[in-house]
Order: C-alpha cells, then structure tokens, then sequence
C-alpha cells in the first residue's frame, strides 16, 4: 500500500512558520523527534500534512501549487486578513468557481478554491480518524428500545 503523507514547504524559520499557520489558519502543528527537523503543520485531523522545511535548501518564493478548499470563501478570506494574511491574488470569480491566494511570511504561495459543501465535506470524511486516549477497546452501550 501507499499512501501521500506530507509536502514539503520551504521555509526560513519552521518554528515560527508553524506558530503563522496555526495563528492564522488554525492548524495544529507537531515537531517530529524534538530536533526541529521535521515540523508538519494542517488543519487538525487532517491526513495530509505541511512539512515545513528549514534550512535543507535555498528559499524559493513563489507558487506551490498547493490548494485549500472551502464551501465559503468570503468568511475564510475574511478570517485569514483579520491575521494579516497577505493575498496576491484577492477573491476572484472564474468560470470554474472562485479562487484567491495567499502568501506565507516567506513568500510561498498557495491556493484557495471555493467547492460546493458537498465535496468540502467529503474532503473532510476523508480525513484520518481521531485517536482514542485509552488504549482500552471501546464498550458498547446497549441501544435505547
């Protein structure tokens, strides 16, 4: 089996990168083996991650091709300036739907689509289930008649 685990993200500082990902989009954030090599970031529950990479080669600013969706642009277009999110490109309507896009601290660039709830929300279904604290398997209650 194989499966896409992360993509990594060039970056000039990833602790402070994770700290601007997390502030502005909410993402939760995890530094592999505490040497601070590898430092993924995405939203929380998601099976895809950033790997912020620092310092393992040259900044390259400009687009990654990397995109986001969403079923309400306007509110998370909104909700990221309130952070200080730069936009290069702002909301723009296409015949396909609406894109925007946004820029890291470094200059990265990365995508935001507006997609019908539906696919959003499959998009969501997809991500890898929560981890149980116990390690105890899960006892069923007996259904209400």
């Amino acid at each position: 089996m194989l499966a896409l685990a992360d993509v990594a993200v060039v970056v000039s500082n990833a602790k402070a990168s994770s700290a601007w990902w997390k502030r502005n989009l909410g993402f939760s954030s995890v530094i592999v083996a505490g040497s601070g090599h590898a430092v993924l970031v995405a939203p929380p529950g998601e099976r895809y991650v950033l790997h912020l990479c620092e310092g393992f080669a040259p900044l390259e600013p400009g687009d990654t091709g990397i995109a986001f969706v969403t079923d309400d642009i306007d509110a998370a277009v909104a909700r990221m300036r309130r952070g200080a999110v730069r936009f290069p490109v702002p909301p723009t309507k296409e015949s396909w739907g609406t894109m925007a896009k946004f820029s890291d601290p470094d200059g990265n660039i990365f995508w935001l689509l507006e997609a019908p709830t539906s696919m959003v929300r499959a998009t969501l279904n997809s991500r890898a289930p929560s981890r149980r604290r116990s390690s105890r398997p899960r006892q069923r209650r007996p259904r209400k008649r």
